[in-house]
């Protein structure tokens, strides 16, 4: 009987919401508005649509180039970096510059730079036209790749991860390029992986073993977004990926009994929150707490 239906559980994810290097980066830009600086940031500063718009209506600025950035600026480099060209002009103009890269993007920036320095063939495994990968290559130079291609005539290779990537599929890299650079003297395997990317694609693979339906927010050109996305798919569970509440479809929760919600790490909680109350609006479910 329909009086007897059960209420929906609606359980939210310990991990979702901004992450260490998207909090700074986007902390970094308020600091400066607060202070009355004139802002741009060089591309977009996070993976999130809703954020960008947020600080444009404060009045930051997005450029596409260094030679765009207007007199009297402050330039922002976005959490995912920029390329070794791009900061080098940077200074040449003598710029008034912030540094928003992610600490973990910068350190395999700085791997990535010390292996080109020992003359090793770098192996980038990544999204090829990511901004992250687009910026790991011009620190490489001459001597980088971007996986499934491999160095040629090297006899040294180091190899470094998108910091977004999932652990499962490096992993599977790491054994294919051992079978075909077995002949190489010298094989370094640097797993880059930020942290907070490992304890979100695990939690997902949780989620998705208790719910029945797993809502996974944020932007929709957020690489890690949309991995915690297929995770969640390669679960068997059904699982959505929105942008805002406004997404949402009914239907998804017909039947359901628990309703998993997780989020990218460039989503804010107010965005998450919004979400969750209108599941809540729509369902009758009850908060669970957070996982």
């Amino acid at each position: 009987m329909a009086g007897n239906k059960k209420v929906p559980r609606i359980i939210v994810a310990t991990k979702a919401g901004f992450c260490f290097g998207v909090r700074r980066a986007v902390r970094l830009v308020i600091d400066g508005i607060e202070r009355n600086k004139k802002m741009c940031t060089l591309g977009s500063l996070i993976h999130n649509p809703q954020v960008v718009r947020n600080l444009a209506e404060r009045g930051v600025l997005i450029v596409d180039s260094v030679d765009d950035v207007p007199d009297g600026y402050t330039v922002v480099i976005r959490s995912h970096g920029v390329t070794f060209e791009e900061l080098s002009k940077i200074k040449e103009r003598n710029l008034d510059y912030i540094d928003a890269t992610c600490p973990f993007v910068k350190r395999a920036q700085d791997i990535v730079y010390k292996l080109r320095k020992k003359n090793y063939g770098i192996l980038i495994v990544g999204d090829r036209e990511h901004p992250e990968v687009k910026a790991l290559l011009s620190y490489a130079g001459e001597n980088g790749t971007v996986y499934p291609d491999l160095p040629e005539n090297v006899e040294k290779v180091g190899v470094v991860v998108q910091t977004t990537q999932t652990l499962e599929n490096f992993k599977r890299v790491v054994e294919d390029l051992k079978e075909k650079l077995g002949s190489i003297s010298e094989l370094r395997i640097f797993n880059t992986i930020c942290k907070s990317t490992e304890e979100r694609q695990r939690e997902v693979i949780e989620l998705s073993r208790i719910s029945d339906v797993v809502i996974v927010v944020g932007g929709k050109n957020s690489a890690n977004t949309r991995r915690l996305f297929d995770i969640a798919k390669s679960m068997g569970v059904d699982a959505y990926h929105i942008e805002t509440d406004e997404d949402i479809d009914f239907s998804w929760f017909s039947d359901k009994e628990v309703i998993a919600v997780t989020a990218g790490a460039s989503t804010p909680d107010w965005l998450i929150g919004v979400v969750v109350d209108r599941i809540k609006s729509m369902t009758g479910g009850i908060i669970d707490g957070r996982v």
